[in-house]
């Protein structure tokens, strides 16, 4: 599951940039729960720069 979250990343990435959505709004746009907004927090964090 860890990978097909980590899937959402760029997407949301993209939202943010060229948006100019909050990560929270651009995982509600994807239809992700909190608790995988949750977790996607937690993967990004956990990402090298």
């Amino acid at each position: 599951m860890e990978q097909t979250m980590t899937n959402y990343l760029p997407a949301i990435d993209i939202m943010m940039c060229h948006l100019g959505i909050s990560f929270e709004q651009a995982c509600e746009q994807l239809g992700l729960s909190p608790l995988e907004q949750q977790n996607l927090s937690l993967l990004q964090e956990q990402q090298p720069e």
